[in-house]
């Protein structure tokens, strides 16, 4: 699907949830494509996904409500409050800090606090990247490896998850190397689409399903490349924890005084 067919869906009554919402609303910042569209791995029968932001009200602020997120799983869409989203993006949290590289025209909706996010991507990024991305690497490796050791990967739709397994789990690291070793966080894949549509089609599998060596020899030069990526990085231990801050309150204030 096409990005004017994929903004024309989202402005159906499908999605009408976006503009009625009491949470979402006027106080969206930001939607973004997320999942196999925002890495360029999608296919013909790809679902869409839409992660965004939300600004908190004032009553999240200085009242007794609250407001992390609203998730409608029908059209896979997550939007998150403003304040979790910064305290995700300053743990590295892969799903969050993805929010924040992707192409320009996978940004369906953006205001001028959204280009903001954007625009201070990198006080976020830290050496809390190497164990978020290698972690959520490590979960995608052992769900391959436990699928592997069933018997059921010789059924067609099981084998396709197995691949997609392995194929994040490249991805993974290959964001993760972005963000150390180039302080950038580069959702869509645009040099690597072909690699890894190549894994998720199957290329390192053997006849008899089980995986070919090449994979976990792959994998095991990707941990050590890591490892010494994380040692030899620029970044800081931690995120710029006071411009954050700065950036946060900022936002707020002018939330509170707006209302």
């Amino acid at each position: 699907m096409k990005i004017e067919e994929i903004k024309a869906k989202v402005e159906t009554e499908h999605y009408d949830f976006l503009r009625n919402d009491p949470h979402l609303r006027d106080k969206i910042i930001l939607l973004a494509l997320g999942g196999s569209y925002a890495y360029g791995t999608n296919t013909e029968t790809s679902d869409i996904d839409i992660r965004g932001c939300a600004l908190n009200r004032k009553s999240d602020l200085i009242g007794l409500s609250c407001f992390e997120q609203v998730i409608d799983s029908k059209t896979d869409t997550t939007i998150y409050g403003f304040n979790k989203l910064i305290r995700l993006l300053m743990n590295c949290n892969p799903n969050i800090i993805e929010m924040l590289g992707c192409k320009p025209e996978h940004y369906l909706y953006i205001t001028e606090i959204g280009k903001q996010l954007l625009d201070n991507r990198r006080m976020f990024l830290s050496q809390k990247a190497a164990d978020t991305f290698g972690g959520y690497a490590l979960h995608q490796l052992r769900k391959l490896q436990d699928a592997l050791k069933s018997n059921v990967s010789t059924c067609s739709k099981d084998s396709a998850r197995i691949n997609k397994h392995a194929m994040h789990l490249i991805r993974l690291y290959l964001m993760c190397f972005d963000i150390l070793e180039r302080e950038e966080i580069c959702t869509y894949r645009e040099n690597d689409r072909d690699f890894l549509l190549s894994i998720r089609n199957g290329a390192f599998r053997n006849e008899d399903n089980t995986f070919k060596a090449e994979f976990f020899e792959l994998v095991s030069e990707y941990e050590k490349r890591l490892k010494y990526a994380r040692e030899n990085t620029s970044l800081p231990a931690k995120p710029d924890i006071d411009r954050v801050e700065e950036f946060m309150m900022s936002v707020n204030e002018r939330v509170i005084c707006s209302q």
